[in-house]
């Protein structure tokens, strides 16, 4: 792949920190057990791993072939639970259509493999320049870059819509425990942690981690994550122009 040399060593390294941050999404929504589309996370994981080889070569850490797999997989993965989303049936997602952007990523993702193999084979047989140019259909390069690109500035564009972590807490937070003390002094906290006031640090301890459970990770920081891939493979899809 084209391009200079300084410029695919900051893509793949940008691509490479959102995997490592996907993946530790991955282990802290399992450990944690938070909310967290772990379907994405994961496919990111594996695209960051997948553009970092293609950018730079000495990166590649699958085998010739694979990457079609993964990513042909994922292409009807997510176009299936699409459908299962229009078809008005509740996914991880959270909102009509979430499923629709990771199609177009995985779609790119499976183009730009096949494409980069359809003309290293051209170019090592007798074909022409011509025809090897031809093989990779330039014109579905640059919809796709135009389509992944659209997405990212309507990903930026509602970024400032998505509630921080914090908000989220807040809005899940159970009722307080002890909201009638500063009206009834300590009659209300002996009344809320019972006679001898005892079951009081325990439940309080179960009700914050019930509450920590249900707060999701971090939506924005994951919208980053696509914005990022998305510039990525935008950027690769070019190059192949």
């Amino acid at each position: 792949m084209g391009g200079p040399s300084w410029l695919a060593w900051t893509f793949a390294s940008v691509v490479l920190v959102v995997a490592a941050y996907c993946l530790t999404r991955l282990l802290a929504s399992w450990r944690q057990r938070r909310p967290s589309d772990r379907r994405v996370d994961g496919i990111h994981v594996l695209m960051g791993v997948a553009m970092a080889g293609m950018l730079v070569p000495r990166l590649r850490v699958f085998w010739t072939g694979g990457w079609e797999v993964v990513f042909g997989i994922g292409t009807l993965w997510f176009a299936w639970l699409a459908i299962r989303e229009f078809r008005g049936r509740p996914t991880a997602g959270g909102r009509p259509g979430h499923h629709l952007q990771h199609v177009l990523a995985c779609g790119a993702m499976l183009y730009m493999f096949l494409a980069a193999d359809t003309v290293a084979k051209a170019r090592g047989s007798a074909m022409s320049g011509m025809a090897a140019g031809a093989a990779h259909l330039p014109t579905l390069a640059l919809v796709l870059a135009f389509a992944l690109f659209g997405y990212v500035i309507w990903t930026a564009d509602r970024l400032s819509s998505l509630a921080p972590v914090a908000a989220l807490a807040a809005r899940v937070a159970p009722a307080p425990l002890f909201a009638e003390a500063s009206a009834g002094g300590r009659a209300s906290f002996a009344a809320a942690g019972g006679a001898g006031g005892h079951g009081t640090p325990g439940d309080d301890g179960q009700t914050a981690a019930a509450h920590a459970q249900r707060v999701p990770l971090s939506p924005r920081l994951a919208a980053c994550c696509e914005i990022a891939m998305g510039v990525t493979m935008g950027y690769a899809l070019i190059l192949m122009l």
